[in-house]
């Protein structure tokens, strides 16, 4: 694949995600770009999970992204993000493959995170 081909496939991914988050119907995009509706969950997948990296990577909280109501209940953040991805990156296949994010939302979960993250803190050496 040439650079101005995966250029292309990335500005497609791009345009996928920006137009569902923006609550566009998949219908409109699907016409409007062409694409097939395993095409736009392919493309949407692949761009939640190419957020997901970058934050990842740069040690920063990850965003809720799982589904179409969280892509639009984090649209703006989850759009900010995307504009600093670039085209290329978009194209890419992943970094890291199994980047997930789990909702902690029982008390004893909680507490069990809090009790590994301590713990890990307490193992890591000083610098």
């Amino acid at each position: 694949m040439t650079e101005a081909e995966r250029r292309a496939l990335g500005q497609t991914r791009r345009l996928v995600f920006q137009n569902i988050a923006n609550g566009v119907p998949a219908e409109q995009v699907r016409e409007a770009l062409r694409l097939s509706d395993l095409e736009i969950e392919q493309a949407l997948g692949h761009v939640r999970r190419k957020i997901i990296e970058h934050l990842t990577l740069r040690r920063q909280a990850p965003i809720l992204c799982s589904d179409v109501r969280a892509m639009r209940l984090n649209r703006k953040t989850l759009l900010g993000v995307l504009a600093r991805i670039g085209d290329l990156d978009l194209s890419s296949p992943l970094l890291l493959a199994r980047v997930t994010i789990q909702a902690l939302d029982h008390p004893e979960m909680i507490e069990g995170a809090t009790h590994r993250m301590t713990q890990h803190r307490m193992e890591r050496p000083q610098r």
